[in-house]
């Protein structure tokens, strides 16, 4: 062992030997200092043990993956790679080391990106002013919807860590093709003609080819690559009958097919300048009424599961305290009060992707609500409106806040996140929305 320990501590790397008993044999200066700087006092002792060390890191221990780097973020925003590899003549070697500052620039960059994403979505669609919001929505539904399909162990071949990590963000521009289509065929108020439905149908494979190009320029991105896949599928059928190429079951991507159901399922449950939003049963229905028409079945099944999954994380209740009496204000409150919940839902509460979708749409959906609030009181005549706008601008600077510490997520952030956010919308309809009601007319 003198000589492993020899070789350990001349190492720059972080690393530690473990016996075929899980005891440790020896960890090298490096790795000492890394998790002194990485766990809370209380917990440095379980490096002793491999079982114990793994499980506080959520790392694998049964021989799969050996060898691949896990994060692990400590609540003071340390980020370390931790990788296991066994030995050949028994036992374990974890190799560790410090990434904040990979992973911080990367997550930065990833954060840019998506809202250039959203940018140019709102771009295809400039005149629709709820485009982004319908966006961020479908790609939190088609997220937790790929993850649901990983958990039940469907399509196992197609389902991958690329694919769970970037499918939700790359579903943003599913219409970016819309670009191409003149505004007279676009915006226009009554039924297509068939020629007009066949320009419009273009737009499938005009969004991929200008994906596909950007694609090329950024050296195969993943989520290019899997946006201009989505962007020309989404419109596909699982009975053949789709557009742009009339593609059947799984010879349309799933990420495609993930989407085109998302996408439906969103644009029914939502109103829009020309509808009403279908109840939820309604909705639930037709999937399942077209599922092995229009959609894959598997997916139909996964995403209503989660949707009834999101239904039941009710963990603030409405309460009779928060109405104000004002129908929109308090239909605003009701959605937000049900996407505070949905970060405690037990599936995504660890999963920072899923976190930082709820987050994102939660900020957007505030900022609409509070100019919604705003220009009403404006019109009310509110004597305290500037005190009350300086307020909704403390609230969305301290969002954005949240949002900046997802770089160093740990499930136990999503729970921090949960029970603040839960406060803030509690007490901020509880208390500064009831000071207006005598000025605003019921």
């Amino acid at each position: 062992m003198t000589g492993v320990a020899a070789l350990l501590d001349s190492l720059a790397q972080p690393a530690a030997v473990y016996g075929p008993d899980g005891a440790l044999l020896h960890a090298n200066g490096a790795f000492h200092a890394l998790w002194k700087r990485l766990v809370p006092a209380a917990d440095r002792g379980r490096s002793a043990s491999l079982g114990a060390v793994t499980a506080f890191l959520g790392l694998p221990c049964d021989g799969a993956s050996p060898g691949r780097f896990h994060d692990h973020a400590s609540a003071g925003g340390v980020i370390a790679a931790f990788a296991l590899a066994p030995l050949a003549g028994g036992g374990w070697t974890l190799s560790a080391q410090d990434v904040t500052d990979q992973r911080r620039d990367e997550r930065s960059a990833e954060r840019s990106q998506k809202i250039a994403l959203v940018a140019l979505a709102d771009l295809a669609e400039h005149r629709d002013n709820e485009t982004g919001e319908h966006v961020l929505r479908v790609a939190r539904l088609t997220h937790e919807t790929a993850r649901r399909l990983w958990a039940r162990g469907d399509y196992p071949g197609s389902i991958d860590d690329d694919l769970l990590r970037h499918v939700g963000v790359a579903s943003i521009l599913h219409d970016v093709g819309k670009v191409s289509i003149p505004d007279t065929i676009l915006l226009k108020p009554g039924r297509l003609t068939p020629e007009e439905r066949a320009v419009m149908e273009t737009h499938a494979a005009s969004g991929a080819a200008i994906l596909r190009k950007a694609e090329t320029m950024l050296a195969g991105s993943v989520q290019f690559r899997l946006a201009a896949s989505i962007a020309e599928c989404h419109h596909e059928r699982w009975d053949g009958t789709g557009y742009p190429n009339g593609l059947a079951g799984e010879a349309i991507p799933l990420a495609a097919r993930i989407v085109g159901a998302a996408d439906v399922y969103d644009a029914l449950s939502s109103r829009r300048p020309y509808k009403e939003p279908w109840p939820a049963e309604r909705v639930a229905a037709h999937l399942r009424e077209q599922s092995g028409r229009h959609f894959d079945p598997l997916v139909v099944e996964a995403l209503l599961e989660v949707v009834e999954a999101r239904a039941g994380a009710r963990t603030i209740e409405w309460t009779a305290e928060m109405e104000t009496g004002i129908p929109a204000i308090d239909s605003d409150h009701r959605v937000l009060l049900a996407l505070v919940n949905q970060i405690a839902y037990e599936d995504n509460k660890g999963d920072r992707t899923a976190v930082e979708f709820v987050l994102d749409e939660l900020l957007g959906y505030t900022a609409l609500h509070f100019a919604r609030e705003e220009a009403l009181l404006e019109r009310c005549g509110y004597p305290d409106l500037d005190h009350h706008r300086r307020i909704h601008a403390a609230l969305l600077d301290e969002v954005r806040g949240l949002q900046r510490r997802m770089v160093a997520f740990t499930p136990g952030l999503g729970e921090e996140l949960h029970r603040f956010l839960g406060h803030w919308l509690t007490s901020h309809i509880q208390g500064e929305d009831m000071t207006y009601l005598p000025y605003v007319p019921r």
